[in-house]
């Protein structure tokens, strides 16, 4: 089985519904109007070269369900993710070009909100996909939130299997009904520390609940903030003011704040592979203006994005 997705330079032809309606979250900041999102999307679209992707973070249909997880490893490029020892999507900085033949077919995004808050810019979208191959027949729901800048951008999905069957000889699971969440950060990496120059970024932070009661399509958002030492060469993370992005349909709720601190910071990326497992980042920019990455913490799965 091999579900593709492509995030294709952020060219999308974006069906405006509604924009700054009852999308993903209400509006916060500033209006911002479509041509210029499309254009800013493309641009950024245009210099990435580098992608982080999180697990695939699923909740059952029912309480009684089986949790599983989706395991996610990237290269430069491009990420893949199992389920169930299972190849199950593979998303890549490419073109739409290259999902010709996967059986695998993309709606159109429809844009239910636009926005500038915190000086980032901000989208929700609502999309649906289709997947069908010899093994494999999956019908997705996707409600993403997404972020960009000049040289990045990053996001965060919850996803809901409307029709889900994997079979392999004698081997079949149903996945309809089930949800998941996960999150990505892309961008121009840099490869190098900063060495001069101010030493915060601040922005925003998004994501979704993926408690373990199975609540999975909560979005929440806060304030993303990032401290860097040039003299030890380690960081600092903080998202506050984290909360339920629609308080006047899932109530409102403000989760404890999400600290990582002294992390090392080595070719211009932190987390990961030391000190910090359940964080991941990059500086972006030719004078590491950004700074995003992907975390999960808290029963949040979400990505972050920040710039001087």
């Amino acid at each position: 089985m091999r579900r593709c997705r492509f995030l294709v330079a952020m060219g999308f032809v974006l069906v405006l519904s509604g924009c700054g309606g009852s999308g993903f979250l209400p509006m916060m900041g500033e209006p911002l109007d479509l041509e210029t999102a499309r254009s800013e999307r493309s641009a950024v679209g245009a210099v990435r070269n580098s992608l982080l992707v999180s697990d695939l973070v699923f909740a059952p249909g029912n309480s009684q369900g089986e949790r599983i997880r989706g395991h996610t490893s990237c290269g430069r490029t491009t990420c893949r993710s199992t389920i169930l020892g299972q190849p199950y999507l593979r998303i890549s900085l490419g073109t739409s070009a290259e999902a010709e033949g996967s059986g695998f077919f993309a709606g159109e995004p429809i844009v239910s909100a636009l926005e500038r808050y915190r000086g980032v810019a901000l989208g929700a979208f609502f999309r649906t996909d289709r997947l069908r191959t010899e093994h494999v027949e999956v019908d997705t729901d996707i409600l993403s939130y997404e972020g960009w800048m000049q040289y990045s951008s990053f996001g965060a999905e919850l996803n809901t299997i409307t029709h889900g069957i994997i079979s392999y000889g004698d081997f079949q699971r149903v996945l309809t009904g089930e949800r998941y969440g996960l999150a990505s950060s892309s961008g121009m990496a840099t490869g190098t520390n900063p060495v001069d120059g101010s030493a915060t970024w601040t922005g925003v932070v998004i994501g979704g609940r993926i408690s373990h009661d199975a609540l999975v399509g909560i979005g929440v958002r806060g304030h993303a903030t990032l401290t860097y030492d040039f003299m030890n060469e380690n960081i600092d993370v903080f998202l506050t003011n984290v909360q339920n992005s629609q308080p006047e349909v899932d109530g409102r709720q403000i989760y404890p704040n999400m600290t990582w601190q002294n992390l090392p910071v080595r070719d211009g990326r932190f987390g990961a592979d030391f000190d910090a497992p359940d964080l991941e980042g990059r500086f972006y920019g030719p004078n590491h203006e950004e700074v995003g990455g992907i975390f999960e913490r808290n029963q949040i799965i979400g990505a972050f994005g920040a710039k001087r």
